[in-house]
């Protein structure tokens, strides 16, 4: 499987992650909150975690694996504020220019160029003779959602 197809399965499952959140967010669906600051417990992360990770140099794999860190971080915060009843920065935090939505564009746009650039490949001995190397990839899980009670609706 390429990078580019990888990297593009994995926008799709933060997308979806996203989704499934915001409808959380408007009443419309469940969520497992024990999970929404847990960045490696979503399918992106599972993923990221087990093989995205070895697709991009370290340095690219740091700067996605934080950003990717932040935006459970503000999901986690947001869970907490609506607990707390703080509507009002519940809605700023998912506004269209809201900490939610900005983390998510930074992990968007690593990943992005993450997808046009392939990875450095690593320094291998110069055999005798040379064989073909395969490289297998394995897809990730699917999501799974636990029940919870939605909280009052707010504007996307």
């Amino acid at each position: 499987m390429s990078m580019k197809f990888e990297i593009d399965a994995a926008l799709m499952a933060h997308s979806a992650w996203r989704k499934r959140f915001r409808d959380y967010l408007n009443g419309k669906a469940s969520f497992d909150l024990k999970t929404a600051g847990d960045s490696h417990q979503c399918q992106f992360g599972n993923w990221f975690d087990n093989e995205g990770h070895r697709l991009m140099p370290p340095k690219r794999q740091g700067d996605i694996r934080a950003a990717h860190d932040e935006f459970h971080r503000i999901a986690a915060e947001i869970v907490q504020k609506i607990t707390e009843k703080r509507f009002a920065e519940v809605r700023a935090d998912i506004s269209s220019d809201g900490a939610l939505n900005r983390a998510s564009a930074r992990l968007s746009e690593l990943l992005l160029k993450a997808s046009l650039h392939e990875p450095a490949a690593p320094a291998a001995p110069q055999p005798a003779e040379s064989a073909p190397v395969s490289q297998g990839s394995e897809k990730p899980p699917a999501p799974s959602d636990s029940s919870s009670e939605p909280p009052d609706k707010t504007p996307e």
